[in-house]
């Protein structure tokens, strides 16, 4: 199975209590349909926030509709989770939809949102954080907020720092994986260079290991198959193998981890979410019961 853990939401989703328009949401819709077209069976839906993440910036998942042949991670009308964004197989002809957030960091006190304890954090799928200086990448790679399931850098801009191995591998040590979203190498001569620059040295940094392709599109036309960017990953310095498990293995990971930091005790002891209307059945038996 292929995954693109990066189809971007438009700027309006990332505001509190935002909403996307009909229009808007056609043209996620064809993306996903494409998507399923050059054989991804799960995307996640980028949602980038500013700062502190708060529980107003579930709202503009109510808005989503009922995309053909996909299977949501999301209840439409009530914009909470159903529990079933990284486990099973998706069936021939399907896709799966998930929820995916990132944070772009400046202020490291706006890193606490991204806690596990919090209520906001589990309600996606993936947990991304997008670190806004070094200080800032060093304390998301040490594992200082536990919901993190994702370190992503901006790979068109210039950071002002370089992602050194000792972090790095901070981050894998910790179980997250870093993303390179190849969209900018489709921008123009000058983005491209700049990203060509920061994947090269990621990848570095990384041996090719805990690394995530994807695309960042906003639209149909940013996307690519996965073995394009297989053989991108090639170009990089990156063996094939290790350039395709970015695509496959290594996105499968980051969900893994996601599924295991929202819905196990420690990752010792699961807890499923019952269906909505176990509670009513359970009361309706229990009043029968106690009736006898």
């Amino acid at each position: 199975m292929f995954y693109d853990l990066n189809i971007a939401l438009p700027d309006a989703a990332g505001k509190p209590n935002g909403h996307l328009s009909s229009v808007e949401w056609a043209r996620i819709a064809q993306t996903i349909e494409q998507a399923r077209a050059f054989g991804y069976s799960v995307v996640a839906l980028n949602q980038t926030v500013q700062g502190r993440l708060v529980p107003e910036h579930l709202a503009v998942w109510k808005s989503a509709p009922v995309f053909k042949d996909a299977m949501l991670s999301w209840n439409c009308t009530t914009g909470t989770r159903t529990g079933e964004g990284a486990a099973g197989r998706v069936p021939r002809g399907k896709i799966r939809v998930l929820r995916r957030v990132t944070a772009v960091i400046a202020d490291a006190a706006h890193g606490h949102s991204l806690s596990s304890s919090g209520p906001t954090a589990n309600e996606y799928d993936v947990v991304a954080v997008q670190p806004a200086s070094e200080k800032i990448l060093l304390s998301a790679c040490s594992g200082a907020w536990d919901a993190v399931d994702l370190v992503a850098l901006d790979m068109g801009a210039r950071w002002g720092f370089f992602a050194k191995h000792k972090t790095v591998g901070q981050a894998l040590a910790n179980g997250l994986s870093l993303e390179v979203a190849y969209r900018p190498a489709l921008v123009d001569a000058t983005t491209r260079q700049q990203w060509v620059s920061n994947t090269a040295g990621v990848v570095r940094a990384t041996r090719g290991r805990g690394l995530v392709w994807t695309s960042g599109a906003r639209q149909a036309l940013d996307l690519r198959t996965p073995y394009d960017i297989a053989n991108l990953g090639e170009a990089l310095q990156l063996n094939g193998d290790l350039s395709k498990h970015a695509l496959s293995t290594n996105a499968r990971a980051v969900l893994m981890h996601a599924f295991t930091r929202a819905n196990t005790l420690r990752a010792v002891a699961a807890v499923r979410r019952p269906p909505a209307g176990d509670s009513a059945e359970r009361e309706a038996k229990r009043s029968r019961t106690d009736g006898c």
